[in-house]
């Protein structure tokens, strides 16, 4: 019989009960919550799919299971020592009374279920050599033709072509387009990169700039794709990685044969010697039409010299011509002289012979003294004519001597490096200028052939 004490007293639980209560509370009580520890046991039942592990701190330890249907959704299995976030319920398991952790989801802690994987895939593409520098191809100085695997509705495409245009103008970009985020888009740029690939069987490409703009790791986790990094350690074609912003490495950055921190930086390393040959364009333009002007400013001194001797050949004929009209004038002075004299003469004769008949030897002397006047205008004319020939001569090679002259004839002057080809050796591929006699001809050798 119980006594009044006995009868007073709560009820009595059986173990089952307690257990079950218990459970209610705790599920009640630690529902959704989240814990944080080390994981120090690990078990991972193939058959089933569930993992049993121990979770531990400093000071403690619970049990944990999280099963298949959870775990499943996750990239990496759990192993030994990782400090991992734990969500999910206090439990009882009722016919042993041990309390456990249901886990519903699992983070790496510090770097999350992505960041592990991420680490595991780039430990393994190490240990394998993919990374290794000796592999890697050279970037070309100067590509002609560059293939690009980006969004064709980003405006990483656009940024792209913009600098091309204004540092590297005579290049030629290649879209092939893909998408840059998402779960199938590793797939898609490997397609992108086969057609690339494909079209250079035809149309050579030089290089090939994987791009996009930035993003979280989620939005750049196709670039960490094992299969994306085989392919492009397969390629043949250099590959430039401009994935993100400067401060995002991805798996993809690693294995390419260059990593540029941006897309825009991609394109301005890939043009930067295309600019350096424009400038250096620039600076032979600058450089040969200073030489052109400093031959044009000798060629002019020289044709200013020519003129003033051409100056003092005209003064000299100015001289003769004056001197030969003054020895006209003497001519013509003794000429009346002489004659006012033989008329004088003649006078007396007449005067003196009045019974001779002095008109036969007067006849005589006048055409002697026609003779004489004939005799010298002939010789002064044909002196005259002769000197005139003389000058005119010598205007004409110095008219001929004009480089002027010579190139308003049809002839040209060619030279290389400011010299004429004569003094020059020539091959092929030289930058030769020909003037002529108004413009100025810059052509490049592309053939030799020697006359017999």
């Amino acid at each position: 019989m119980l006594n009044k004490e006995q009868k007073n007293s709560p009820a009595i639980l059986s173990v089952s009960q307690l257990n079950k209560n218990a459970k209610l509370s705790l599920e009640k009580k630690f529902n959704n919550v989240w814990v944080k520890g080390e994981i120090s046991e690990f078990t991972n039942y193939k058959q089933s799919g569930h993992w049993y592990f121990t979770l531990k701190d400093e000071n403690a330890s619970i049990n944990c299971v999280m099963f298949k249907f959870k775990n499943s959704y996750l990239k990496n299995i759990p192993e030994i020592g990782d400090e991992i976030i734990l969500k999910g319920n206090i439990s009882l398991f009722e016919a042993q009374g041990r309390f456990q952790f249901i886990a519903e989801a699992l983070e790496y802690s510090g770097e999350g279920d992505l960041l592990k994987a991420y680490e595991n895939l780039k430990k393994k593409l190490l240990l394998e050599g993919l990374f290794e520098e000796s592999f890697k191809k050279v970037i070309p100085s100067k590509p002609m033709h560059i293939g690009v695997v980006s969004s064709p509705s980003g405006a990483v495409i656009q940024d792209i072509r913009n600098i091309l245009e204004r540092r590297a103008p005579l290049s030629k970009v290649t879209l092939s387009p893909s998408l840059v985020q998402g779960e199938k888009a590793d797939d898609q740029i490997i397609k992108a990169l086969e057609m690339l690939t494909t079209f250079n069987e035809s149309y050579k490409i030089d290089l090939i700039i994987i791009a996009r703009g930035g993003g979280s790791l989620e939005d750049l986790w196709c670039f960490n794709s094992e299969k994306l990094a085989r392919k492009i350690y397969s390629l043949e074609i250099p590959i430039i990685s401009a994935i993100g912003h400067e401060t995002d490495f991805t798996i993809c950055d690693l294995v390419s044969d260059l990593r540029a921190p941006t897309p825009s930086s991609a394109a301005e390393i890939i043009s930067q010697e295309h600019s350096n040959f424009f400038d250096r364009l620039i600076d032979l333009k600058r450089n040969g039409l200073f030489s052109l002007q400093k031959n044009f400013s000798n060629k002019k001194n020289f044709l200013k010299q020519n003129l003033n001797i051409f100056n003092k050949v005209d003064l000299n004929l100015d001289q003769k011509s004056l001197r030969l009209d003054e020895n006209q004038n003497r001519f013509t002075y003794l000429q009346k002289e002489n004659l006012n004299s033989k008329n004088l003469l003649l006078s007396k004769f007449i005067l003196n012979l009045k019974d001779k008949n002095p008109f036969s030897k007067l006849s005589s002397q006048k055409a002697d003294l026609s003779n004489m006047v004939l005799i010298y205008k002939n010789s002064f004319f044909t002196n005259f004519s002769e000197k005139r020939n003389i000058i005119k001569t010598l205007i004409s090679k110095l008219n001929a001597f004009s480089p002027l002259a010579v190139l308003s004839r049809g002839y040209t002057v060619t030279t290389k490096n400011d010299e004429l080809l004569e003094s020059s050796i020539l091959t092929k591929g030289d930058e030769i200028k020909t003037r002529t006699e108004k413009t100025i001809i810059s052509s490049e050798i592309i053939d030799i052939n020697e006359i017999d």
